[in-house]
């Protein structure tokens, strides 16, 4: 039973040509689906890294494919730490937080961000470690004779991949080529070996496959892919302040006016500052769902030419970095005039704002790259809208009257345009713009605007026209920002507070969000007829009051510009924390030190054990009976003076050991006639002798207790000094 099992043993190892004929082709499956790892990413720098990684585990797996299982498995886990690591650096992370970050939550920070993601340290360190994984087990699998399953682990990888980056589509058709013929290369090795008939009939099957699937890649791989981006709930973190439409009147208010921003656009621009998304009954509110964004935040269309725009931040005092609409990438750090560094950028799902982790500040500057296209009409007329997200928020449901008025706008109209134009037509046409209305746009204020007094401010023409367009079924948000002038000369474009806007925006889909404008042209100055009824209701609870300079209350998710109180002690809090989390991963990477520094001896010994006990020769493995022995011996204390004869060696032993070292008399014997007799030991007096040498172990183990005879056991002495092989 035990010639059976060293014969297993021996089989596993495979012939040279054999290993690397497989080896290679398996990791370059691998290497392949870790160069596609490239469009989860904004940026694509790390990807060298990444191939290198993975070809660097295979290649150290081929060369120790003869070695024990615990030096394979300890290898392993080096080859993904180092991987792990090598990822974390290449983007410039921090050791070692972001590595324990990695194997925490580094897919997980991922998913938590917007496609395409940033290069957060943690994300590539952990698909650089899952490609390292991924290629050992590839060659463990096809050095093992399972060459089929060793396609597994470069397939798993890739369905990690195409899930992190679902919306990137379909990947190329050359990789899928690319990755069939390694395939096939990993495949045929194993059938020449096997020469069966069964075998070259499945290698027959597995090359038509892959034709087909290269024949029919195209249209399958195009198909709708499952985003988990879009099952996940971005972290909310509420925060207070008024709501940015609220706070038309008070930037307009500035007296004088002030420059809030400028940039190095030619001509004049409409730009926006924040897309409101929600409707609580008593105000519009930013859209809750913001993430962690790479630098591009938005689709780029090959067919249309690009502009860049600097700008710089004056007195804004908002939290959201003013952008253009088709804005396609932005600077993530943002810089400061006095040095200060940004610490990235945050977008929402529409990506209607760039809201900074670190408010902008009076002289920030940063960078757009801006993709103006011009939807025609005749486009815009046949476009569809896309599908419709809620904005009701805490259960608000619009009146009967309004709903109603909803319908009655939009009858007779045939196209989704049509509808969205409708609904700010009838709203220019058939209502009146009167500054003099109070502010707020509450729920009962917009229904009085809408049924009775049909007048008020531009903040109730465009948050009335929000939720008479959702009434409709058609996606809206209203846009908050400023309308920029050119400065004379062509020096660029400047943007001050009086002129702070507001505007409603409908999706439409391929189109990208459309503005829209239901405000008239001109303000109605004329005192309101008679029998108009009140402008604002009376004893409305839901009424949200005139903006003033007191401290907001919070009662919304909207960014606020000024530090609360818990500031301080939460700083406190996350230093303490992270002083813990550096104690606590200090230890962890020195336990897995030790351990595998344990493991490692104990993986050599178990090597040369085996190797002496399946030798082929008899005398052979009744001399690494007794070297086994005289390890033992080593390792406790003794000295292996190779002048000595084997018995000299055993007296030795006894002396210092006692009655245990007798055991090895009889193995002495055996050893010293294997290399002096012409006689070599029979097959029996070989297991003999090792027999001898298992009770001598256990002998040993009582004599001189358990924790003495655990730490010969990890000790390196015989390796450096006992009698070589």
């Amino acid at each position: 039973m035990r010639t059976g099992r060293r014969d297993r043993e021996r089989t596993e190892v495979p012939a040279l040509r054999y290993r690397w004929t497989s080896a290679v082709p398996a990791v370059a499956t691998v290497a392949l689906v870790a160069h596609q790892g490239a469009r989860i990413f904004a940026v694509d720098e790390h990807v060298r890294v990444s191939i290198g990684a993975a070809v660097a585990a295979g290649l150290v797996a081929t060369i120790l494919a003869a070695a024990a299982w615990p030096l394979r498995l300890l290898a392993a886990a080096v080859a993904a730490v180092g991987a792990a690591t090598a990822g974390v650096l290449a983007v410039d992370g921090e050791l070692p937080g972001d590595l324990a970050r990695a194997a925490t939550s580094g897919i997980a920070d991922l998913v938590a961000s917007v496609w395409p993601s940033p290069a957060v340290p943690a994300g590539v360190g952990a698909l650089t470690a899952l490609g390292a994984i991924a290629a050992w087990a590839a060659v463990e699998l096809v050095l093992r004779r399972t060459a089929p399953a060793a396609l597994l682990p470069s397939l798993a990888l890739a369905g990690v991949i195409a899930l992190m980056s679902a919306e990137a589509g379909a990947p190329p058709l050359w990789w899928v080529v690319a990755w069939v013929v390694a395939a096939l290369a990993t495949l045929l090795p194993h059938r020449r070996r096997t020469r069966s008939g069964l075998a070259m009939a499945h290698a027959a099957i597995m090359t038509v496959l892959a034709v087909v699937t290269v024949l029919v890649a195209g249209s399958a791989l195009a198909a709708e892919r499952f985003d988990p981006r879009a099952r996940i709930d971005a972290p909310a973190t509420p925060e207070t302040g008024i709501s940015p439409l609220a706070r038309l009147d008070e930037w307009r208010s500035r007296v004088p006016a002030v420059e809030v921003f400028r940039s190095t656009l030619s001509s004049a621009q409409r730009w926006r500052l924040v897309g409101l998304t929600r409707y609580d009954g008593r105000t519009w509110l930013p859209a809750d769902d913001y993430r962690v964004s790479s630098s591009v935040v938005g689709p780029t269309d090959p067919d249309e030419a690009t502009v860049r725009a600097e700008v710089r931040i004056g007195e804004l005092d908002a939290a959201w970095l003013p952008m253009v609409d088709r804005t396609v990438e932005v600077s993530v750090e943002v810089s400061v005039e006095d040095g200060g560094d940004g610490d990235g950028l945050r977008v929402d799902e529409t990506r209607s704002g760039l809201l900074p982790i670190r408010a902008p500040e009076l002289g920030t500057v940063y960078e757009l790259v801006l993709q103006p296209q011009d939807v025609q009409p005749s486009t815009l007329a046949t476009a569809r809208v896309a599908t419709a997200s809620e904005v009701l928020v805490d259960g608000v449901e619009l009146s009967p009257a309004t709903l109603e008025l909803a319908s009655t706008i939009v009858a007779g109209a045939r196209t989704d345009a049509e509808r969205a134009e409708a609904i700010a037509r009838h709203l220019r046409e058939q209502y009146v713009l009167d500054f003099d209305s109070p502010p707020g746009h509450s729920l009962a204020v917009l229904e009085l605007f809408l049924e009775r007094t049909k007048r008020g401010r531009d903040e109730q023409f465009v948050a009335a026209y929000g939720l008479l367009a959702h009434a409709v079924g058609l996606p809206v948000r209203i846009a908050v920002g400023f309308q920029s002038e050119a400065l004379p000369g062509g020096g660029g474009t400047v943007a001050s507070s009086d002129q702070a806007i507001a505007w409603p925006e409908v999706d439409f889909g391929e189109l990208g969000w459309i503005a829209f404008d239901p405000v008239p042209a001109q303000a109605n100055t004329a005192p309101p007829a008679q029998g108009d009824g009140a402008v604002a209701p009376i004893g409305d609870d839901t009424e949200e009051p005139p903006v003033t300079t007191a401290v907001p209350t919070p009662d919304s998710s909207v960014p606020d510009d000024s530090p609360t109180p818990d500031t301080v002690d939460e700083t406190e809090t996350s230093a303490v924390a992270a002083t813990a989390v550096g104690a606590g991963v200090t230890l962890v990477i020195a336990a897995t030190v030790l351990t595998g520094y344990v493991l490692c001896v104990l993986a050599l010994k178990s090597h040369r054990r085996r190797r002496r006990r399946a030798a082929t020769e008899p005398a052979a493995r009744a001399l690494g009976a007794f070297r086994s022995g005289v390890d033992v011996l080593v390792d406790l204390g003794q000295r292996a003076d190779r002048s000595r004869t084997d018995l000299e060696l055993v007296d030795a032993g006894a002396r210092t050991l006692g009655e245990p070292a007798l055991h090895l008399t009889p193995v002495a014997t055996v050893a010293t006639a294997a290399v002096h007799s012409p006689i070599e030991p029979t097959p029996e007096e070989c297991e003999r002798a090792w027999a001898a040498i298992e009770s001598f172990e256990q002998a040993t183990a009582a004599r001189v207790g358990r924790l003495r005879y655990v730490r010969a056991k990890v000790s390196t002495r015989s390796l450096r000094r006992g009698i070589p092989d």
